[in-house]
């Protein structure tokens, strides 16, 4: 028997603040996976960090369940740049282990041991939500009215985000269940003070006067996603324009933005 499970990496977080007094971020799932394989056709242990072997054990633990079965986690998510890869990891294991013993592991008790693990981004909640990135906690349910590909820029480096997430001298926000994407830049910008990304007011106003949507960052990471209407049909060309203006970033991908949660 053999059973995959799919998890998505994030496009930074739309926003992330304060919500009546408590950390918040509203995630931005996006269509790159972490993948994890259950099987008891092979033994072996593959892919997994140290993180994501901690999951491991405590799910094993959890579930009251013996390991017999073999586990391989491949992932297209890149590493330590704000993109929720580890997030993706933690949870694709948790669920393809529950799944292969036939056990149930809610999403809530799921993102509550995450939680334990590492400040956590909600990309295994379905859809788009606002969360508690400290205790795993769901606290909203957020409305995209329509469909979005991003372009996702890197300015450089690699970031801990462990200790980034574990600040508290966010800004403070009110949250709407409609997304505000004027929110999304007001936390961009304001995150300017916790980790500066260079020229990005500039990138922000380039970027919206060739039609961008709206752009957001990574707060505790390198990247920052430029959105376009996913009808547009000179993305490309507006692309290579952002890349030739701004030396300081260079662009990564071009994906969709897509619902959170588990797929097969």
């Amino acid at each position: 028997m053999r059973l995959k499970v799919k998890v998505p990496g994030s496009c930074g977080e739309l926003v992330q603040g304060i919500y009546r007094g408590e950390p918040i971020l509203i995630t931005c799932p996006i269509k790159k996976f972490s993948t994890v394989e259950v099987s008891d056709e092979f033994f072996c242990v593959e892919g997994l960090g140290e993180k994501s072997l901690l999951m491991l054990e405590k799910i094993l633990d959890l579930l009251q369940v013996e390991k017999n079965f073999g586990i391989k986690l491949t992932s297209e998510i890149p590493k330590s740049k704000g993109m929720a890869s580890s997030s993706a990891d933690l949870a694709a294991v948790a669920r393809a282990v529950a799944n292969f013993s036939n056990k149930f592991l809610s999403t809530l008790i799921l993102a509550e041991i995450a939680a334990q693990i590492e400040p956590t981004d909600g990309v295994f909640f379905d859809g788009v939500v606002a969360m508690n990135p400290v205790t795993g906690k769901l606290i909203k349910n957020i409305c995209l009215q329509e469909k979005f590909s991003v372009a996702i820029f890197d300015f450089g480096g690699e970031i801990d985000t462990l200790n980034f997430n574990r600040r508290s001298d966010f800004k403070i926000f009110e949250l709407e269940t409609d997304l505000n994407f004027d929110l999304v830049e007001k936390s961009a910008l304001a995150n300017q003070k916790i980790l500066y990304k260079p020229h990005l007011e500039d990138i922000i106003n380039f970027a919206k006067n060739l039609g961008a949507v709206t752009v957001n960052v990574a707060h505790s990471g390198t990247v920052a996603g430029i959105f376009f209407h996913a009808t547009d049909k000179f993305i490309d060309k507006k692309i290579s324009e952002i890349q030739n203006r701004f030396d300081c970033i260079k662009f990564l991908t071009l994906t969709e933005v897509i619902g959170g949660g588990f797929y097969d």
